[in-house]
């Protein structure tokens, strides 16, 4: 397993034990990630703490052109009572990567863990998070990406 894996693992049990469940201070939201490809987010809240995200975007891969969809189960947490509005979350889902060219097609297995912070003046979030996937079909195995993102909530 590699140390990128075991990382995202052990943030992902600690985290897990020691924060408390609260709600979010939003609905829904939509906005723009960035990492390893570039897309757009919507994520909508489904109860107080469990959302979907979904995810549709591109990358470049020497020359290759490769759009990204993906959808991910998330739980949120508050991180502190201190701060209401920055919370972590984790879950889990899935991606496909379909290629061109000289790049395959592949289907990722995910897991996801992250934090936000939404600001109460304005209708921003900004976040950042981890990816740990299992790559299932052509090129097999353990890797993980990670992505900055800002979004309007509603």
């Amino acid at each position: 397993m590699s140390s990128i894996t075991k990382a995202f693992l052990t943030l992902f049990f600690a985290l897990a034990i020691s924060c408390n469940i609260s709600a979010q201070d939003y609905k829904s939201s939509a906005g723009l990630r960035i990492g390893t490809y570039i897309a757009g987010s919507f994520k909508i809240f489904i109860s107080e703490t469990a959302a979907i995200e979904t995810i549709a975007g591109m990358s470049r891969e020497g020359g290759n052109s490769i759009f990204t969809f993906g959808e991910f189960y998330q739980i949120h947490n508050q991180l502190t009572s201190d701060i209401p509005t920055l919370s972590w979350y984790l879950g889990a889902g899935g991606i496909i990567k379909l290629g061109n060219k000289d790049i395959k097609t592949n289907l990722l297995l995910t897991a996801i863990i992250g934090l936000e912070y939404t600001f109460e003046p304005v209708p921003i979030n900004l976040f950042i998070d981890g990816t740990p996937y299992f790559n299932v079909i052509n090129e097999v195995g353990f890797d993980a990406e990670a992505s900055l993102g800002v979004r309007y909530v509603f």
